[in-house]
């Protein structure tokens, strides 16, 4: 059972329906994309600044930016895409978390903010990110990072690491995927009852999303859902994916195509739960952490 803040926390988002709205299709959606656009994309905070190294640098005119420990070696290099359905740029939430990751678990975070939806297709994100990743790995130089992401940066992330397989790149030693999207096809037979307990993401939101982000290229390309991509013989992935998730049930269907993913699914838990600051949370972040920090690195 989840944990009373966890509960608490679904309630509220829930009842208030901040994000479902932000996810819900038609012309909502049409005006909450054109707000996203007119407002000012969230950053790492002056806090974080204070007590991390913090940097900003382009790549193909995007800007990406870098969060590590200050003083002393990070413990792990972690290639991360950020979530928000393709359309939405990255929230405080996830610098929260990545800032959280760097601080206290010693991570050296690379986080792209790669381009989206309507504006960009599928196709050209993709693209981005495949010729992005075959940077970070060359400046790697051979040492082993981890590549990870949530929502639709875990779709993305998945997409980049079938890609990278296929071309034959050096490939991360961990996956990390957090409650991604793998299907903008939302039509499952488990999702409708899940929906009615989603407290972030609805149907007809991703749906709409989906299609935005696929353009010309059907839901079934591997690049839009990769579900359908191939999942052999790749990396080491754990997976978080919550039981309140439209999504958990992309989680289940890779379990039945790579068994040997680490699925790590708790009962109750809403969309994206490894990122707040809820018991469960903090649980998994340790489990990131010490998931990623095996390796050695150059």
């Amino acid at each position: 059972m989840p944990s009373l803040s966890a509960t608490l926390v679904a309630f509220v988002l829930r009842t208030t329906g901040v994000y479902r709205r932000m996810y819900s299709g038609g012309p909502l959606f049409e005006k909450n994309l054109a707000k996203s656009r007119a407002a000012r994309v969230a950053e790492p905070t002056a806090k974080m600044k204070a007590k991390l190294d913090v940097s900003a640098s382009t790549f193909a005119g995007r800007t990406v930016w870098t969060l590590k420990p200050r003083d002393k070696e990070p413990t792990s290099y972690v290639l991360y895409w950020h979530g928000g359905g393709y359309v939405y740029p990255p929230t405080a939430a996830h610098w929260a978390f990545l800032g959280k990751m760097a601080l206290k678990y010693g991570w050296h975070v690379t986080a792209p903010l790669y381009p989206l939806a309507p504006e960009t297709k599928a196709e050209e994100t993709t693209a981005f990110a495949l010729a992005l990743y075959r940077d970070y790995a060359k400046e790697r130089g051979g040492g082993p990072f981890t590549m990870g992401g949530d929502s639709a940066g875990g779709g993305l992330a998945a997409a980049t690491l079938q890609a990278a397989h296929a071309e034959g790149l050096a490939l991360p030693a961990r996956v990390i995927l957090i409650c991604p999207w793998l299907d903008a096809d939302p039509s499952h037979p488990d999702q409708p009852a899940i929906e009615r307990r989603d407290a972030i993401l609805t149907l007809s939101g991703i749906r709409e999303a989906g299609k935005l982000y696929a353009g010309d290229l059907p839901l079934t390309d591997p690049r839009v859902s990769p579900i359908h991509g191939n999942w052999r013989r790749l990396p080491d992935i754990m997976l978080f994916a919550g039981g309140d998730d439209i999504l958990a049930t992309d989680a289940r269907r890779l379990k039945e195509k790579s068994p040997a993913t680490d699925i790590i699914e708790l009962e109750g838990m809403i969309h994206d739960w490894p990122l707040f600051s809820l018991p469960e949370s903090r649980l998994a972040q340790s489990q990131m952490s010490v998931f990623s920090k095996v390796l050695c690195h150059k």
